[in-house]
């Protein structure tokens, strides 16, 4: 099984400048696949990426899972689709399975949403020249999803799926995890529980190189309130500097003292600020209003 865990790794980074040397007459084979269905694969992950599939877009994301759920069935996985509730507004996830009974149990991560909304202006796949192209969601992480397919079809085609033990877990979430985690992340953290090696396949250290441990994250949300009144006021001890400057300096000051702290980061992705504000919480989007000649009252940041 080392061995078939070996192999898988070797598909992930494999390219068409592997040095034979080394190679196993079976390895050899499985290059061979790989190189032949590179054009395929680079044709599937185009169809993929042209359909938007931003975390907000449920619709968009169960098309691109059911795409790769087709392509699974192809390799003779049994595969499910896991609805998360309407009230959630989150597209749900899919899962790909063998039925082998050999073997340690691997579950192999990936995520069919993408930070690219439907309303982003990046919206499709584009070659760049040879081997570049510019793709939304391409490296987060549509690619490595068509890695993970790839591989295994690889191995399919030479045989070597017959008594794996293998779980493909797709979720449909990564970007803006649905709430509760109790619900979103359920059949994911069953999935863990039943397999003995998990390996994600979300590009974040460049190629050529896997990641063994990752930070952990929470998010955070600033509000600030100020006296509303006319800016000829502002800065007095009966006005004050209002909402808007009181916010900017707390964040300054986060910045100073994070700022160079090894392993930490810190940040803001979205503020509003003005007389009124109004941020939805679920879409991340939000409206404001303000007057350039009116201190502001109300300011909102999160991170």
């Amino acid at each position: 099984m080392k061995k078939f865990i070996s192999l898988l790794i070797l598909l992930a980074f494999c390219s068409t400048s592997i040095s034979a040397q080394n190679l196993s007459s079976k390895e050899k084979k499985i290059i061979k696949s790989i190189e032949a269905n590179n054009p395929e694969a680079i044709s599937f992950l185009k169809k993929v990426v042209n359909i938007n599939s931003g975390t907000m877009n449920p619709e968009g994301v169960k098309e691109v899972g059911m795409v790769f759920k087709d392509a699974f069935n192809n390799i003779d996985f049994q595969t499910s689709w896991i609805d998360m509730p309407p009230e959630m507004n989150r597209a749900g996830h899919l899962f790909a399975e063998t039925s082998g009974n050999k073997g340690k149990k691997l579950l192999l991560i990936g995520h069919l949403d993408t930070v690219f909304e439907a309303d982003s202006p990046f919206q499709e796949f584009k070659m760049v020249n040879e081997s570049i192209a510019h793709a939304p969601g391409g490296n987060d992480m549509k690619g490595g999803n068509v890695i993970v397919l790839y591989a295994l079809k690889a191995l399919q085609e030479n045989g070597l799926l017959k008594n794996a033990q293998i779980i493909v877990a797709f979720t449909g979430d990564e970007e803006s995890t649905g709430k509760p985690l109790t619900i979103s992340r359920k059949d994911l953290i069953e999935a863990a529980k039943r397999s003995d090696i998990a390996l994600g396949f979300e590009n974040s250290t460049g190629f050529n190189y896997a990641t063994v441990a990752r930070r952990g994250a929470s998010g955070w949300k600033l509000e600030v309130e100020g006296k509303r009144a006319h800016s000829s006021g502002v800065f007095s001890d009966r006005v004050g500097a209002g909402a808007i400057f009181e916010l900017s300096r707390i964040l300054n000051e986060f910045y100073n003292k994070v700022k160079g702290e090894e392993y930490l980061t810190f940040n803001p992705g979205v503020i509003l600020g003005g007389t009124f504000v109004n941020l939805d919480e679920m879409t991340s989007k939000g409206d404001a209003f303000g007057k350039s000649n009116v201190v502001a009252q109300t300011a909102v940041v999160k991170g």
